[in-house]
Order: C-alpha cells, then structure tokens, then sequence
C-alpha cells in the first residue's frame, strides 16, 4: 500500500471567479430602435426625391441624371436637416436647417424608444448609436458634399434627446440624472416648467403670426409659384420641400414677436416696427413677408410679456414658493429657460443659402435671446412679486401706516385750530381798548391820570386793601384768554404763558374813590366797578403812587 510523501504539495481545486462585462439589458433592442428611427427618417426625405426622378425622368433638363444622383440629393438635405451644410459652389453654402426634418427625426427617436419598452439609461444609450451607423452609410451616399462630421454630430444630439424624453415620459429611474436632479432647487424645477409653457405659447403665438402672414400675401405666394409653371409632380416637390421649412420660418416669426426680427440677405430686416427689403430669391414662401409699405405694429412686443404674466400667474397658482426670493428665483428660471431655448432655435434657423448676401439669412441669436429674457422673464418676475402673499402683507401694513399718520396729522390740524394764539389773544385785546376808553370819558376821568394814586399800594399785592382778598387768589377761575374782570391776560389750559401780555390796569378802592369824586354807594358784591377801572395811554403804565 502505497504512502503519501510528507514533502509533497497539497493542491486544492478551487473555482476562480472573474468579473464579466455584459451589455446592458436591452442593448440590442435599444440599437434596433436607433436604426429604425433613422431608416424612418432617412427615407421620408429621400422617396420624394426619387419619385420626383422617375415623374420627370423623360424631362431633357434632367439630361444624364439618375435615380441614384436624385437619392443622394435626397440623402444631402437629410444630413441637412440634422445640421451637416451642403456645399452648392465656393463661397457659396447651405446651411439654413430644414427644422422639419430635425423634428421628425426626434419624434422618430421618441416612439421608437417608447415601442421598444427601454426604460433604463444603459438600454436607451443604444438608441443614438443606432441612429449615427445609419447616418455614417448616409454620409457615402450623399451627392453634395458637405460637413459630415457637423451631420453625425446632430445625429447623435437629435436622437439622444428623443430617448431621453421617452425615458422621461415612462419615468424610468437614471441614477446619476436623479441624483443631479433631486439637488436641484424646486424653485428651479418649477420655473424649469414655466419655461417649458412659456416656449409652447410662444411656438403658438409665432403659428398664429405666420397664418396670418401667409394669408395676407396669398396671392405674392402664388404668383411666384406659377413663374415656375410645375406641372403636378413638381408643384407637390416643391410644396413639400417647403413644408420642411416651415418650422424655420416659424421660429422667424418668432423673432419677429420678440422685437429683434430677422433678415432675408445682407442689408435687409423684417421687424414689428421696421421693414427694409431688397430682391429676395425666388422661393414661393417668400412672398408671405411684409412689404416697406406695411403698417407698423410694435405693439406686438408685449405679447411675450404677457406670455410672460401668464408663466408668473401659473407659477403663483400651482407651484408656489413660500419666500420671496424663491418665487423671484422660479420666474428668473422660467425667463432663463426660455431664453436658452430661444437662442438654440434661432442658431438653427439662422445660417446662409448662397454666396454674397444671401450669406446672412435669419435672426440674430444672442439679441432674440437677450429680449425674451426680459420681455418673459421680467413679466413672471413682476406677476409673481405682485401676487406673493408676502407683497400683498406689506403692502397692507404700509397702507395701514400712511393713514394712521394722515388720521394723526389731522387730530394735530383740529387741536392747532382750537388753541388760542397769541395774536388772538392780542387782538381781543386791541378790540376791548376802545370800549374802556369810551367808558372813562364817559366818567369824566383822563385816561393818562390813573386812579392808583388815591392809595398807595405794591404791584406785587393788588387788590389786597380793598377787599381783603390775598393776590395769590385770583377772582375768578384762570382760563385761557382774556380776564373777564381785570382786562388782563391769564394762562390757558396747558399752563403756557401767552406770546404777549395786554394792557394793564390799575384801580383804588372804592372808600377812596368815594372820598375823592364824592360819588355815592351804589351797592354791589364789594368791588371794584367796571367805569372805575383805568386805561392807561398807548407807551405808558401805572407804577403805584408815583404817578399822582
């Protein structure tokens, strides 16, 4: 029996695990959705292009041409509706966007998605990936040349955000996108929506602005088609041909809304407030733009503003903050988002169609851009400032303060009027003088020779002889005015003083009276009567025993 040998190794099998990288679940139906959308897209603009060729094939204009050359024509304004410019000749470029078949590509992109039921980020990441194979073989089959790395490029971006909104749709969970997306501030979120309305109501108020454009120059329209004298195939080319610039044009309108407007070739502007023109190419729809004879209509700047208010009032009614600054915050972001929007589809829109002046065609980005900030952006902020519970509660305590300062300066007002014054006070006063002197010359007594003299009596105690009272008591309660019984003036209620004192008199008693006129007693309470009180003359007073 054999043994074991201590000294050899003891070897133990054991299964070894590595990490194998998989594709993500759905890939390939991610990747079939790509080139589906793609495929979709590429030959709804190429059969037209083709049937064209086979409808006017006997036509000797066409000459050697084949239905292979009318396909890459075909597939050359395909790559141009996904921002790759045509070459027509040096110097001379194509590269205003057929927006129609930008917008059909990513509605393409968005069903494919949504019928492939992809609903992670992985699988859906596939979907511009097939969208770009089917445009690189687009590219070798392109009879115009032109940029294709510009046309992959918009490929993969159309496409991609075509997913992306399906995937936004069906509310499939992105990690690292909900991670972002939940540090954002709901301020933000929310004027990221008021955004989003906002461009849709301008998209609609640009629609309204093209129909009615188009119907007032109806019959221009017309006309230039008929120079061409199509017969039924080509005047259906040339129609649907135009229909792939209809969304071009209606972001023109757009521009023409905002303010800034746009131009039709070096030198030109069709705006609310000011046309200049110049000779236009021969396209058909052309004819839909305003004349130099048309009426201004500036006033149709304020409907974004209104667009605007609208943002501000739904962000008010359905995403309310509670501050102030994030209501401010929600409406700035509605007015940014728009703006962005603005200025991504006004730089699609804008480019050349030939050499010379025909190089500028479109809007200017940057000052559409900067005036829907302002024009939406301004008309939430100022809606959501207004209708903020917080405005409105300052508001009210700034009101309730203007009026209980109005209600406190007229309680000011009344009592001011109701207090005597020293000039009145003065002119009771004056208007009392002319009755005492009447009354001493009735007597028979001069005005300059007072009565004092009789008996000799102190300033300080007046009175205080004759009727035993003591100068500290007065005769009557003290009043504001002028007293009833001397003629003097006393204090008012509040114990100021007045501005200046009347004129003083001075009386003996009524024993010495008597002893000196001989003048019976006629009776009384006991003191002085009214016809013994003395005035003295205008500049002098009495000073007691020295004026005897």
């Amino acid at each position: 029996m054999p043994t074991a040998d201590p000294t050899a190794p003891h070897v133990i099998d054991a299964p070894t695990t590595r990490a194998h990288r998989t594709l993500p679940s759905g890939w390939l139906r991610g990747l079939v959705a790509g080139v589906e959308a793609a495929m979709l897209s590429w030959l709804t603009v190429v059969v037209p292009a083709v049937a064209t060729y086979v409808a006017t094939a006997a036509a000797p204009a066409l000459g050697e041409a084949s239905w292979q050359a009318a396909a890459g024509l075909g597939t050359s304004l395909w790559l141009l509706g996904h921002g790759g410019p045509m070459t027509l000749a040096p110097g001379a470029t194509l590269s205003v966007i057929p927006l129609g078949v930008t917008l059909l590509s990513l509605a393409l992109s968005y069903g494919a998605t949504r019928r492939m039921r992809l609903s992670t980020a992985g699988s859906a990441a596939f979907v511009p990936a097939g969208f770009a194979l089917v445009a690189l073989i687009a590219c070798g089959l392109a009879a115009v040349p032109g940029a294709r790395l510009l046309a992959l490029a918009g490929t993969v971006l159309v496409s991609a955000v075509g997913a992306g909104l399906a995937l936004w749709r069906v509310g499939a969970h992105v990690g690292w996108w909900s991670r972002a997306w939940a540090r954002i501030p709901t301020a933000v979120i929310a004027g990221l929506a008021g955004g989003a309305r906002a461009i849709g109501a301008l998209c609609l108020l640009a629609a309204a602005a093209a129909t009615v454009a188009a119907v007032a120059g109806w019959e221009r329209v017309l006309q230039v088609q008929g120079a061409y004298a199509p017969d039924v195939v080509s005047g259906v080319v040339m129609v649907l041909t135009q229909l792939l610039f209809v969304p071009t044009v209606l972001v023109w309108a757009g521009a023409w809304l905002a303010g800034p407007g746009f131009a039709v070739g070096q030198g030109t502007l069709f705006s609310a407030g000011e046309v200049v023109t110049a000779p236009l190419p021969a396209v058909p729809m052309l004819g839909a733009l305003p004349s130099p004879g048309s009426p201004a209509l500036g006033w149709v700047v304020a409907l974004p503003v209104v667009v605007g208010a609208l943002v501000g009032w739904w962000l008010h009614r359905r995403r309310r903050q509670d501050s102030l600054a994030g209501a401010a915050s929600a409406a700035l972001a509605a007015g940014t988002t728009t703006a962005l929007a603005a200025l991504v589809m006004c730089a699609a829109a804008a480019g050349s169609i030939g050499a010379g002046r025909m190089a500028v065609i479109g809007p200017e980005p940057l000052a559409v851009a900067g005036m829907l900030l302002v024009e939406v952006g301004g008309g939430a902020l100022l809606t959501v400032l207004a209708l903020h519970p917080a405005t409105r509660a300052a508001i009210g305590a700034r009101v309730a303060g203007l009026r209980e300062r109005s209600s406190h300066a007229e309680a000011a007002s009344a009592s001011g009027r109701s207090a005597p014054t020293a000039t009145n006070v003065a002119s009771a006063s004056a208007a009392a003088s002319p009755a005492r002197t009447a009354t001493n010359a009735h007597s028979g007594r001069s005005a300059a020779t007072p009565r004092s003299a009789a008996i000799p009596r102190s300033a300080a105690t007046p009175r205080s002889a004759a009727t035993g009272r003591s100068a500290a008591t007065p005769d009557a309660p003290t009043t504001g005015g002028t007293d009833a019984a001397s003629g003097g003036t006393t204090e008012d209620a509040t114990g100021s003083p007045p501005a200046a004192p009347g004129p003083t008199f001075t009386h003996t008693s009524r024993d010495a009276h008597d002893r000196k006129s001989g003048a019976r007693d006629t009776g009384g309470w006991g003191g002085t009567r009214l016809s013994e009180w003395s005035s003295p003359q205008d500049g002098s007073r009495s000073s007691g025993p020295q004026d005897a």
